[in-house]
């Protein structure tokens, strides 16, 4: 029983607490003449997170929020509720319980990570006889959606925001999304058939969206057609810049250790020297990756760092095995104080924390002024040299399958991919070993080789 009336004292209290109304007809009367005076609008406090915005023409419910931006900040906003039009207390109560219950409502919007201002303002366009739903205000609400849902990261909203403004909100963004037709959208990828890459990615992005317009009721059918506009050709990787010949490489690994640059960015480019991997991979390492005693860098498959393409595969991680000349220079970098209360290897003051491509890519172009060999270049060497390796008895040293899974590449068909899901990890180490022994075997003068790259 005493449990039962400590309840319904609580309730009582916390409605208590909802309803009381620290504002009266007088008191908002009070407020537009202070504001008329002083030109100034009065904000009066009513309760649960909800204020009064006063000015000398009007009064309006207010409630303030903070909400993550795009780049993962916390922004302080304001969600206008509804006009004050009251004349009496009672008609008052009623425009403030209005107040209280859409405030409820923006809290749980809130809750599942969507901004109840912008939220306003496509149901607002959508409901508007004048102005139907438009593919601008659609999107807006569809990208915050789709990229926590899907887990995008950072740069792949960035990415996808940047296309939308550049290639698809010109051409259909003021049209309503439920009129938009196979017609408009043809009209918006022909002029991008000579970019196949950008066409791909746009065409992407609008089918992803009409999917989701269809599924949300905002749209009777998807526009983007099944197949393409017209051929594209192929997309063509570019042919990065990569020496392939083991005395220049080690001439250019010896460059980086003896060229004025800071320790953070010669340990950078050393590592990804070593490993091969990816230039965003090296960039965003982190110590807790690494298990120094078993020599192996355990890489999870993230958007930015690996493909996930082979996450089902060969699971959530991509295993690097290391050479002893690697876990010498890990060893050596981890033991500089300076570095070892920061949890990425490359720590700096950058926006992600860590340093960026460009510190790798700015070794090779200014630092070591070369043209014919970049970051990247590594992967295209290592493979080059692994497959042209000759054992003893005349047969390729090392076998493409081992060499493909150290650059995080399958081969085989898909048959073949899907039953032969090995690490291969034994005989990955004995290759990255071998390629370790290539770069540090033979110490060549810089100067005399640099005219030659």
């Amino acid at each position: 029983m005493g449990s039962l009336v400590g309840k319904l004292y609580c309730s009582v209290t916390v409605w208590v607490k909802r309803c009381f109304m620290p504002i009266t007809i007088e008191s908002i009367k009070s407020a537009k003449l202070k504001a008329k005076e002083t030109n100034k609008p009065v904000k009066l406090h009513v309760g649960s997170g909800v204020r009064l915005f006063v000015s000398k023409k009007s009064a309006v419910f207010q409630m303030r929020y903070r909400i993550k931006n795009d780049d993962g900040k916390r922004a302080e906003k304001i969600l206008t509720l509804n006009k004050l039009k009251a004349r009496n207390d009672k008609s008052l109560t009623a425009a403030t319980q209005e107040a209280f219950d859409m405030a409820d409502d923006a809290k749980q919007l809130l809750e599942q990570g969507l901004d109840p201002s912008v939220e306003k303002r496509i149901v607002k366009s959508s409901n508007s006889k004048k102005q139907t739903l438009t593919v601008d205000f659609y999107f807006e609400s569809w990208a915050k959606k789709i990229s926590k849902a899907a887990d995008w990261s950072p740069k792949y909203l960035t990415n996808t925001k940047s296309k939308f403004k550049n290639y698809i909100s010109p051409a259909i963004g003021n049209l309503p999304v439920e009129r938009i037709t196979t017609d408009n959208v043809i009209n918006l990828l022909e002029p991008l058939i000579e970019k196949p890459a950008t066409y791909k990615k746009v065409r992407t992005i609008l089918n992803m969206f009409f999917d989701d317009a269809v599924i949300d009721g905002k749209s009777k059918l998807n526009p983007v057609p099944r197949k393409l506009v017209r051929a594209v050709s192929k997309y063509k990787a570019k042919s990065l810049p990569a020496v392939t010949d083991i005395a220049l490489l080690q001439n250019i690994f010896a460059g980086i250790k003896r060229v004025n640059i800071t320790p953070l960015v010669r340990t950078a480019a050393l590592l990804q020297a070593f490993t091969v991997m990816r230039s965003q991979t090296v960039v965003a390492a982190k110590w807790s990756e690494f298990d120094l005693v078993n020599r192996l860098w355990k890489i999870p498959r993230i958007k930015g760092r690996m493909k996930l393409s082979d996450k089902e595969k060969y699971g959530e991680f991509f295993v690097v095995p290391l050479s002893k000349e690697v876990i010498e220079i890990l060893a050596d970098w981890r033991s500089t104080l300076i570095w070892q209360d920061s949890e990425f290897l490359f720590p700096s003051n950058s926006k992600t924390g860590h340093i960026t491509i460009e510190a790798l890519t700015l070794v090779y172009r200014v630092r070591l002024n070369i043209k014919d060999h970049c970051a990247h270049g590594w992967r295209s060497s290592f493979s080059t040299l692994a497959h042209d390796a000759i054992a003893d008895d005349g047969r390729g040293q090392f076998r493409t399958d081992v060499i493909e899974r150290c650059l995080d590449h399958v081969v085989g068909n898909e048959v073949t991919q899907a039953y032969n899901r090995g690490e291969l990890l034994e005989l990955r180490r004995s290759l990255m070993c071998w390629w370790s022994t290539q770069l540090v075997d033979i110490n060549i003068n810089l100067i005399s080789l640099r005219k030659k790259i």
